[in-house]
């Protein structure tokens, strides 16, 4: 998406539960859910939950999945598991390609 250009990168950047709600157009529960499932970590903060700013391209993903195929919370996990598998495989590939002779 092209707002993901806007989120910050920085390694401690947090976000709290209620905005992940905000930017992602995820339900409370369905976020439980992916917590739950293990998708997206969490940290105990003063107000409650609070999550790794990339966690939102995550969680934005995780609604496209549900508005576009219908998937439930484990359906989602399945096939943002899945994803994340497919695009590291797909970088490997494309750095053993670059160590290929011409």
């Amino acid at each position: 998406m092209a707002d993901d250009l806007l989120i910050p990168v920085e390694s401690e950047s947090r976000v709290e539960l209620e905005e992940l709600l905000a930017a992602s157009g995820l339900e409370h529960g369905e976020v439980v859910e992916l917590v739950q499932f293990g998708v997206f970590e969490t940290r105990v903060s003063a107000s409650g939950w609070s999550f790794h700013s990339c966690t939102i391209h995550k969680a934005r993903r995780a609604a496209d999945l549900r508005n576009t195929f219908g998937l439930n919370p484990p359906g989602m996990a399945l096939a943002l598991t899945y994803l994340e598998k497919i695009e590291a495989l797909e970088h490997r590939l494309r750095e053993l390609e670059c160590l290929l002779p011409r």
